[in-house]
């Protein structure tokens, strides 16, 4: 609402200059509206090509995205083996005889016979 639009198109370096609009609204009887404006026409806007930069960018991205993969997959092996040699020293715990109630471990000490009469 209230604004008006202008599209110039195949404009040329001697276009350049100043512009007055007239405008006439219908609904305000006999009321006519102006407004100058300079012109100005400037040289054809050129895309650049971000090729390059895509790829580099890409590069870069790829090779942070495949050292987080490493970090994680380092930690999840480092995991995995801590919690290998925790079961495996814990079987190692309770067949050996020691007591491993403290531990939390159900005991698996040698029971002691009172010696036998003879």
């Amino acid at each position: 609402m209230n604004n008006i639009s202008i599209l110039l198109r195949n404009l040329e370096f001697s276009d350049t200059g100043k512009y007055t609009c007239h405008v006439r609204n219908p609904k305000e009887k006999n009321i006519h509206h102006q407004a100058t404006i300079t012109l100005q026409v400037v040289d054809k806007l050129e895309e650049v090509d971000n090729t390059v930069t895509l790829i580099i960018l890409g590069v870069v991205g790829g090779v942070i995205g495949l050292l987080i993969c490493i970090l994680l997959l380092k930690k999840f092996i480092a995991f995995v083996i801590k919690k290998t040699q925790e079961k495996k020293k814990e079987c190692l715990m309770s067949s050996s005889g020691n007591d491993n109630t403290e531990n939390g471990l159900p005991g698996s000490k040698a029971e002691e016979k009172a010696p036998t009469k003879v």
